[in-house]
């Protein structure tokens, strides 16, 4: 077995990722064994490390630890990717149960390396809930890995466009903050360094600020962190000052310095590769921000309001609504985007 360390706060991680899975190309042209070889990450859960893996056929592998008790469902649906379970014997250990994230084609070997970075980065900030992290990131990933797609309607791009208007205020903060914008990768909240987060809600109605949650980690906040809500109105306009989505994503571009880690969120949400369409002719305004500290009383279901802090057996897909005038909102969002912005 190859070993290999390295730090998921370095900002040449998918350099780093290409360079392990070229030693272990190299290791399998000397070897005869037709096995799996693999390479440890400096990545841990609550059941292990995980690895990097190369099969027989030189296809690429990411093994994540789970435990004896944790559900993972086969997902072969994508001609892209394919999440199986596998066990695995390593020198004179125990065989460990591992969750195979294989990728299935070669010519998306460099955006696997994509994915497989941006789901150890979610995994090393909340390691006791890789099985989770795993489904989410492979659903936000399915139209990019050979899954399906849903239309850039106008209220979709109104959301996006609300995300975009926090992302650039984030980047006025620290030009690499495009890291913490997780959301498209399948991270609960929008936005997540790691110890504080943002979820966006936006909205293209004319009235009312009712906000719609999707699960009940949504309104978690990270451990010993903060979550805060941010809340914007978002109105079709031809007024001077408004923007489509892609001149905000061009001005995002010139804001950052990491572009790649920019485009890898980009294609994870599947947008369209040209200005055809809604995307490029319709042009919004945000009229109206409030942002919201998701305290101890703020309203919400998180798993701690169940016994046992885990939601009941047979309950899925919960949603719910949240009528925001019924909440005080903070008048001053600059701290909360400097401590987002600056925490990577």
């Amino acid at each position: 077995m190859t070993a290999h360390r390295w730090s998921v706060a370095s900002l040449r991680l998918r350099d780093l990722l290409e360079g392990l899975w070229d030693l272990l190309d190299q290791q399998a042209a000397t070897t005869i064994d037709n096995a799996m070889i693999t390479a440890g990450l400096e990545v841990g859960t609550t059941n292990g490390a995980l690895r990097l893996g190369r099969d027989s056929e030189g296809l690429r592998h990411l093994l994540v630890p789970i435990g004896p008790g944790d559900r993972i469902d086969d997902d072969l649906r994508s001609a892209g990717v394919h999440l199986t379970t596998r066990t695995l014997s390593r020198d004179d250990a125990l065989p460990v149960r591992y969750a195979d994230i294989a990728c299935r084609r070669r010519d998306l070997a460099g955006t696997f390396t994509g994915l497989v970075a941006d789901l150890a980065g979610l995994i090393a900030m909340e390691p006791d809930r890789a099985p989770s992290l795993i489904v989410r990131t492979l659903h936000a990933w399915r139209l990019l890995l050979g899954g399906g797609s849903s239309r850039w309607t106008v209220p979709r791009l109104a959301g996006l466009f609300a995300e975009l208007v926090v992302l650039e205020e984030l980047l006025g903060v620290d030009p690499r903050a495009v890291r913490t914008w997780l959301g498209p990768l399948g991270c609960p909240q929008d936005f997540r360094g790691s110890h504080h987060a943002i979820e966006v809600k936006g909205t293209a109605s004319a009235e009312g600020r009712v906000v719609h949650i999707h699960g009940v980690d949504q309104l978690e906040a990270p451990e010993q962190g903060t979550l805060t809500l941010a809340w914007l109105r978002v109105t079709e306009s031809t007024a001077p000052g408004a923007r489509s989505v892609l001149e905000m994503l061009d001005e995002c571009r010139r804001m950052t310095d990491d572009l790649g880690a920019l485009e890898t969120r980009l294609t994870a949400l599947g947008l369209p590769q040209d200005d055809e369409g809604p995307i490029g002719r319709t042009r919004f305004l945000a009229t109206e921000q409030r942002w919201y500290e998701v305290s101890e009383d703020f309203p919400r279901v998180i798993p701690q309001n169940f016994v046992g802090a885990a939601v009941p057996v047979g309950v899925q897909d919960l949603e719910y609504q949240i009528d925001l005038d019924a909440v005080p909102h903070i008048t001053d969002r600059e701290p909360v985007l400097e401590r987002v912005g600056a925490d990577l």
